[in-house]
């Protein structure tokens, strides 16, 4: 590979760095905002997260292109740092490695927040049974009130 195919490979690659980079910082607030059930915070945030996957795709399929238009097309980005000049490697190489680490933490703490976003859900389920079964009222999808009769009740003794 020349100097100028890796230039711009590496140029590239700055960006979608910057842009994992921008993600991470997201997912870091959004793990917060699920531990402290901020659910305003997560609705509103819906549309700045499907900003994020729609730009990752398209800097993916940017990525694809850059390295099929030099020659690398199929080559991972170890595989292209292997094959750049010297005098870029070590750029190539950090940018590479902060990317790896980006998606490494992204999925990780994706992975979290997924688990503790169950966790929550779980356990506002099992307090939502606890205080039906207690006798106490809610109210279904439709506003209408629901009292649960403990299982000691019967038509009989509820007269």
């Amino acid at each position: 590979m020349d100097y100028n195919a890796a230039a711009e490979i590496l140029e590239f690659l700055e960006k979608y760095d910057e842009h994992f980079k921008e993600l991470l910082s997201f997912i870091n607030e959004k793990q917060e905002k699920v531990a402290g059930d901020d659910l305003v915070w997560l609705l509103d945030s819906l549309t700045e997260e499907q900003k994020f996957v729609m730009r990752g795709n398209s800097l993916e399929a940017k990525r694809l292109l850059i390295f099929e238009t030099h020659g690398c097309k199929g080559y991972d980005a170890e595989k292209v740092v292997g094959i750049c000049p010297e005098e870029l490697k070590g750029r190539m190489r950090l940018v590479v490695n902060s990317i790896d680490d980006s998606v490494k933490y992204i999925k990780e703490t994706n992975k979290n927040v997924l688990d503790l976003a169950r966790r929550k859900l779980e356990a506002q389920a099992e307090e939502l049974e606890d205080s039906l079964i207690a006798g106490s009222d809610t109210y279904d999808h439709s506003g209408s009130k629901i009292k649960k009769i403990n299982n000691d009740d019967n038509i009989i003794g509820s007269v």
